[in-house]
């Protein structure tokens, strides 16, 4: 069986790649290899049908109507988003952005099993991001990250204050 398809697989692969960065709505904190990126985000289905002009919307019979802070999760030297991180009111969720297949996998928080969506995002990144980075496909990004411990913990501490001014 295709893990795909397995009622127990890790999230939705989607070939489509997610909606791009609002630059105005977005503050870079530099993290050593990475680029941490927060963005106040809204999604909307007039949001997504832009965005997806032509192509197949994902989860289109889906209403969206939905805002939070956002945590992208980008490679300083390949310029490319490798996780993102949508701590929506709503829906949150996070990404594994396959650059080289063009595809990402969305995988919703339970924020009943743990708890507040930014502090799950923060703790995932404190603790994980090498190897989530490595499950996106960045390998070499993920081994950079973990040499650059303090650069990016830093960097992460950062990133909650930005959030919490945000709030």
């Amino acid at each position: 069986m295709d893990r795909q398809d397995s009622p127990y697989r890790r999230g939705n692969l989607y070939t489509a790649m997610p909606i791009p960065m609002v630059p105005e709505m977005c503050t870079p904190v530099d993290a050593g290899p990475l680029r941490l990126v927060v963005e106040s985000r809204q999604l909307t289905n007039a949001i997504l049908a832009d965005t997806y002009q032509n192509q197949e919307i994902p989860e289109a019979h889906v209403d969206f109507d939905d805002y939070g802070p956002t945590v992208h999760v980008c490679g300083t030297a390949d310029g490319l988003e490798h996780l993102r991180f949508d701590c929506f009111e709503h829906e949150p969720h996070y990404h594994y952005i396959r650059n080289h297949e063009q595809s990402n996998v969305i995988c919703r928080i339970d924020e009943v099993a743990v708890g507040d969506p930014v502090e799950f995002t923060l703790r995932c990144l404190r603790t994980q991001l090498p190897e989530m980075l490595e499950l996106a496909g960045a390998t070499e990004l993920g081994q950079q990250a973990r040499d650059a411990r303090d650069d990016v913990l830093a960097a992460i501490d950062k990133v909650g204050e930005l959030i919490a001014r945000a709030r």
